[in-house]
């Protein structure tokens, strides 16, 4: 293992081969990672799992939200430098979540291996985030600063293709070829990403002597001017709210009558083709009318979703069946579209705040602190819904992405184009 501190590359050319690679990385892990988290909680379920093993299996996702914990060993520490210090942890990562789907595949069924499956579904929910901070640290060092409105677009668009496969298509393949055919064929896709990984080539990065070292090293970011404002105040607010809304999507419309499989086909396949179209547009409408614009725009779209699904959540509204289902879907994806177009925006500033020495670690601190608040935000919707009703927990979500975007907006790096 190298101990070598990277600093910042200079002048590298960003190919199409660059962007083909960071496409094929961020598609990857969602593909396995919405697989679990929906795919296999549906098979497990219709073999008669119980609720129970179900909620420890949704525990795995709180992987990704503390990954920041070991992100500086990824900066610090890599395989093989000659073979580029980010580039060989992928040339191990990648291969590892291959073989960890495909072991899966040992067990015709997977309720007759339950308990290996779980830790399968661990290793390779480990592996993922791990992938994810390599692939995160590349995209720091690898774009130019003008480069990271699209690069948030890629980021955040990328999952939604990896949404659909894992989360849609590997289900249809269930339903016609069973388990191991599911298995494998997202193995497949997993291992496809191995092709622009063994092509790129990693440029040199000279060694440092004054690498941060420690809680400095983990928590550095922070001390750059804007960045606690940023990362502990507007955007946990802007996450909490959207992700109260979002939580609220599936067990609204289960009581409104709609079928489980109808729900599954609007919140993982349906919803995913506009939110990939708008960190398309996010990526874009950064580059051209800046931050603070993009966040404001994501927040109408939610908004309008917002308004579109009280509604078929709110008791009493009287919505006749055949105004319901295009009210529910429309509402669904506006929604998780404007989440992504105010995503995309947020990713972009965490790109420019992030420091190329300590790649790996400062981006994913950032997004980790987000991730953590889409998780509190989830549980709050669900917990206030119970309490006082859909449409309260509806309004207050909406509130507070609101009060996110207007904190967010007041940071300098929001008012920059490229």
């Amino acid at each position: 293992m190298s101990t070598m501190t990277l600093s910042a590359p200079a002048g590298i050319r960003t190919n199409r081969g660059f962007w083909g690679l960071l496409w094929a990385l961020y598609t990857t892990q969602f593909i396995g990672a919405a697989f679990l988290s929906t795919g296999l909680v549906g098979i497990l379920r219709d073999g008669g799992t119980d609720l129970g093993t179900l909620g420890a299996l949704q525990l795995l996702a709180l992987v990704w939200p503390v990954k920041f914990l070991w992100a500086p060993l990824i900066d610090r520490w890599a395989p093989g430098r000659a073979r580029g210090h980010y580039r060989s942890w992928l040339l191990v990562l990648q291969p590892l979540m291959v073989l960890a789907l495909l072991a899966m595949a040992v067990f015709a069924d997977p309720q007759d291996g339950l308990g290996v499956i779980v830790i399968l579904a661990a290793a390779f929910v480990l592996f993922s985030a791990t992938q994810d901070i390599a692939a995160d640290a590349l995209s720091v060092r690898g774009l130019d600063r003008s480069q990271h409105d699209l690069g948030a677009g890629v980021q955040v668009g990328a999952s939604y293709i990896g949404t659909v496969i894992g989360g849609g298509l590997a289900l249809l393949v269930y339903d016609a070829w069973g388990w191991r055919a599911a298995v494998i064929a997202l193995a497949l896709c997993t291992a496809a990403a191995m092709v622009p990984v063994l092509r790129h080539r990693e440029p040199e990065r000279a060694a440092s002597n004054a690498r941060p070292r420690g809680l400095s090293g983990m928590f550095g970011v922070l001390a750059v001017p804007g960045a606690k404002a940023w990362a502990l105040g507007g955007v946990p607010l802007v996450t909490f709210g959207s992700a109260a809304v979002w939580s609220l999507v599936t067990p609204a419309l289960v009581d409104a009558g709609w079928s489980l499989a109808f729900i599954g086909a609007v919140t993982s396949m349906i919803a995913a083709v506009p939110a990939l179209a708008a960190a398309l547009l996010g990526g874009r409408l950064c580059r051209r009318r800046g931050r603070g614009v993009t966040l404001l725009v994501g927040a109408g779209i939610q908004l309008l979703g917002g308004v579109c699904l009280a509604p078929v959540v709110w008791p009493g509204a009287g919505v006749d069946q055949w105004l319901q289902v295009p009210l529910g879907v429309v509402g669904a994806c506006g929604v998780l579209a404007g989440y992504t177009v105010m995503n995309t925006g947020i990713y972009a500033v965490n790109l420019d705040l992030a420091r190329p020495g300590c790649a790996g670690a400062d981006f994913t601190l950032l997004s980790s602190i987000g991730m953590l608040g889409g998780s509190i935000g989830a549980w709050a919707g669900l917990f206030l819904a119970g309490m006082a009703g859909y449409g309260a927990s509806l309004v207050l979500g909406l509130a507070v992405a609101v009060a996110g975007v207007i904190v967010c907006r007041s940071h300098p790096l929001l008012t920059r184009r490229a």
